[in-house]
């Protein structure tokens, strides 16, 4: 039996400051060289404290948020090699949260996938003080 293998990434534009917004892009790709995806694909990004979704969206993906989580399924079918539109997460940054801050996003499929291993990634944003 054929299977695809997908991978996640996540970026974000910061730095970002206290008090302000910032946007995650939440990516998953199809190797080229596996078959296609058309199973249901979950993606879960998971936000540190301080840091409040406030809104999801991708084209094709039902995305919801719940507390620091936001849950986004697709059941789009990707060519190999192809990927999914891209997840853009919304975020509030709390006024008193500075540093850097690492946020994981997960991936799951619904039935087999050739490699779970590029399921799961991370992405640190650095956050500035608020200018006095």
């Amino acid at each position: 039996m054929a299977v695809a293998d997908l991978t996640v990434s996540a970026a974000n534009d910061g730095p970002w400051v206290a008090g302000g917004t910032g946007t995650y892009t939440l990516s998953v790709s199809a190797d080229p060289t596996h078959e296609q995806s058309d199973k249901l694909v979950t993606l879960t990004h998971h936000l540190p404290m301080g840091l409040t979704p406030t809104a999801a969206e991708g084209d094709g993906w039902s995305c919801a948020i719940s507390g620091h989580k936001v849950s986004c399924l697709s059941s789009r079918t990707v060519a190999p090699g192809e990927s999914y539109p891209p997840v853009t997460v919304t975020v509030l940054v709390g006024r008193h949260v500075t540093g850097s801050t690492e946020s994981v996003t997960a991936l799951s499929v619904a039935g087999t996938e050739a490699n779970i291993t590029n399921n799961t990634t991370t992405s640190t944003a650095h956050i500035d003080p608020v200018a006095h």
